[in-house]
């Protein structure tokens, strides 16, 4: 018999649970990005280039697709909560040994060993959230999650980066130890603990070619968009805005992110689906007044960040209908759409690049625009089998 969400009472420990791993969330998600704002002191410390440095970046989101759906299945037959728990054990490891790094090798050891955390951690999320959602609630309790990850861009860069200017990037490290060694212990106390069918989470692909499909759509929605913002930086600037305020602006468009995925969530449950079309419909008008905007200020940075906001609860929406397609084995399914997105997001940084040398900031927009096109074309052509899919 396959698990289902209401195998845990729907009770205030499930939203309680539900909190807790947008915590953890938060925590992780701050452990994959803030070699982002640290970076210049840590090839400064290390006497490297930044490409080099980059490395940083680079390895752990490659780690992450190319380990989730191995690691994924190896693990399937363990009970949930002791595996989730031995994530964060190992992301707590991997922090301090990248705060103790006697060489730019050894941190590189230290992240590599995150990323392959992170592969299962989010994974394990994904069907833990799905397990311990009240009855009617998987979309709800895949917006919560989001949340969390939304945090760690908003808040986590920019709170890693500021404490790496006052007390160098190890600190920074040391501080994220300690942040996911508490939400360890938290959740070893309050997390509640989830049954699952054993043979069913041996599947490779739950839902078969329907949750590639899905997974599929979702990395593609993630390579059009982040074409171009993959250099919203250089965009904001291109408007003339004082760089001063270009921290404060990413922080208002996060925020934005946030109050769009706490609008859309109790919606996502009624209608699936349709959330699938109409969220990257949004993202792909919103992108497209960007190109139009730019590079007047205040036009583009008001539509920029309803471009930003339009985005944020695209994880929900795919997940949510991912879940209902692979419910069988829903740790699996996030393997997959883990593997997906992190390809479109490097995908989308790739063919970006190739744009903007091509045809400036402009050029890398309107390649985002003809993707997510393509990508919504496909997907109202497919919309019947979706439905059935997550019907069943």
């Amino acid at each position: 018999m396959s698990p289902s969400p209401a195998s845990v009472p729907a009770s205030r420990s499930s939203w309680a649970g539900l909190i807790l791993l947008a915590v953890a969330i938060f925590a992780v998600i701050t452990t994959e990005v803030v070699p982002i704002g640290i970076l210049p002191r840590v090839v400064q410390d290390f006497g490297l280039d930044e490409s080099v440095g980059g490395m940083l970046v680079s390895l752990y989101a490659g780690l992450v697709a190319l380990t989730a759906v191995p690691l994924t299945r190896f693990t399937g037959s363990l009970p949930r909560k002791p595996v989730l728990l031995s994530t964060l054990v190992i992301f707590t490891a991997s922090n301090i040994l990248a705060a103790t790094a006697p060489s730019f090798v050894w941190l590189v050891v230290a992240r590599a060993v995150g990323g392959m955390a992170h592969a299962l951690f989010f994974a394990l999320a994904i069907g833990y959230a799905t397990r311990i959602a009240p009855p009617g609630a998987v979309g709800k309790a895949m917006a919560m999650t989001s949340m969390g990850a939304s945090a760690g861009f908003i808040l986590g860069v920019p709170a890693g980066t500021a404490l790496a200017e006052v007390a160098g990037w190890r600190l920074t490290f040391g501080a994220l130890g300690a942040l996911t060694a508490i939400a360890f212990v938290v959740a070893l106390v309050l997390l509640p603990s989830v049954k699952h069918d054993a043979a069913a989470s041996r599947t490779l692909v739950p839902g078969g070619s329907s949750l590639l499909l899905v997974a599929g759509l979702a990395g593609t929605t993630f390579l059009g968009h982040y074409c171009l913002y993959t250099f919203v930086s250089p965009l904001i600037l291109s408007t003339g805005l004082d760089p001063v305020w270009l921290s404060p602006v990413l922080v208002l468009f996060g925020v934005a992110g946030l109050f769009a995925i706490r609008a859309v969530a109790p919606r996502l449950d009624a209608h699936p689906v349709r959330w699938m079309i109409l969220m990257p419909v949004s993202i792909l008008l919103s992108l497209a007044a960007t190109v139009l905007a730019m590079p007047i200020l205040w036009p583009t940075l008001i539509i920029a960040g309803l471009w930003g906001a339009c985005f944020a609860p695209v994880n929900s929406t795919f997940q949510n209908v991912l879940v209902r397609v692979g419910k069988e084995n829903p740790e699996m399914a996030g393997a997959w759409i883990n593997v997906t997105c992190n390809l479109g997001i490097g995908g989308g940084a790739a063919l970006g690049g190739l744009a903007l040398d091509a045809g400036g900031l402009q050029g890398a927009g309107l390649l985002g625009c003809a993707i997510l096109a393509l990508s919504i074309g496909f997907t109202l052509l497919m919309r019947a089998r979706l439905n059935a899919a997550a019907a069943r």
